[in-house]
This record gives structure tokens, sequence and C-alpha cells, in this order.
């Protein structure tokens, strides 16, 4: 069960082959804090929602995974912006900086254990001008985005430099979340190696 309702995480699963049911939850999400403790926080809030909305015994039956993306600069977090202006903001701090996505994941197994991994990826914008910024805001990509910009989108011409995992800063670490699944996945030659591309 992938208890998210990022299409972005949905997409990456779906092009690794992983079957799943989605089933998006709703759970209070930290916004400050030490930002590798409030991804991991809201991502264990993520899936343990998740596994609790499940009934009839299902939970015992179902893995779930759920993430949750957080940008920072200097330690102040950069979350899902509540308007175009404070997008605009945003984007005005994260110009000509270099700024980390930090990814969390949570994946609770059938037997209810909770393994959590984060992936942290850095950033670096290039310098914006302006009417560069008016022109993402524009877009409207800003919404339900972590530091309002979506780099599988336009947000991709604004970077001058990124790490080696683009995919966190998607959504979705596959690097991580191979780690995670270690345990879970069929062992021999049934055994799937798509995650460690």
């Amino acid at each position: 069960m992938l208890a998210s309702a990022s299409p972005q995480r949905r997409e990456i699963l779906t092009e690794l082959g992983v079957e799943f049911e989605l089933r998006p939850t709703a759970a209070e999400e930290l916004s400050e804090g030490d930002p590798i403790d409030v991804a991991l926080a809201n991502a264990v809030a993520k899936a343990q929602a998740g596994r609790a909305a499940l009934t009839g015994g299902e939970g015992s039956s179902c893995v779930v995974l759920a993430a949750d993306t957080v940008v920072a600069l200097g330690g102040k977090i950069y979350g899902k912006p509540t308007d175009a202006e404070q997008a605009q903001r945003y984007l005005t701090d994260l110009s000509a900086e270099a700024h980390e996505v930090i990814g969390g994941i949570a994946l609770i197994d059938v037997d209810g254990v909770v393994r959590t991994a984060v992936a942290r990826t850095e950033v670096e914008f290039r310098p914006l001008a302006a009417e560069e910024i008016d022109a993402q805001i524009a877009l409207g990509e800003w919404q339900e985005r972590a530091g309002g910009y979506a780099i599988q989108l336009s947000g991709d011409q604004m970077v001058a430099r990124i790490g080696p995992d683009r995919l966190n800063v998607v959504g979705l670490s596959i690097l991580a979340l191979g780690g995670l699944v270690q345990g879970l996945l069929p062992t021999g030659s049934d055994a799937p190696d798509r995650y460690t591309d």
C-alpha cells in the first residue's frame, strides 16, 4: 500500500514494476524543527495513518509505504507554499544557493515493524532574475510542492547543479527504498533488481 497522494511517487513505483494499492492518507505533519527529524516523523505519521486505515485484518498482510520531502536551506525548512507570494519568497531565497532536499521514507512491514530511511540530495539553483521567478510562479507548479518548485517539470531549468539521487528530489529515493525492502524481497532468481538502477 502506498500511503501517498503524490503522483510522482506513484509513477516511480509503477515504472519499477511494483504492484501496489494507492490509499492517500491524512496525517498531522510537522513543519518546523530539524529537517531530517521532520521528514522522518512526517513519513512515519503517514505510514501509521495508512496502516490504521486498513480494515478487516488487512494490516497484518499489507506492507505500507509512505514518504515525505523537505527542502531546507541553512537549517530552515521550506515547505509547501500556502500562496503564490510565499512561493515567490521561497524561490527568491533559493536563487543562487545550494539547498538540501531531504526525503524521509517509512515502511511498515506485515508484522507492524516500522523501518525508516533518509535520502539527502544537494540542489544548487543558478541566479534567478525577478522576471524568471515571476514566470515560474505563473506556471502554478509551486502548488503542493516542497520548496515551491517541481524538478521534474520546469523547475529543472532553475538548477545549476544537482546531486546524484535525482529521484529523491522528484519524490522517492529508490536507493534509500532499496535498503528498506531488502528483507521483504524474495530471494533467488525471482528477486527483482530494478530498484538498484
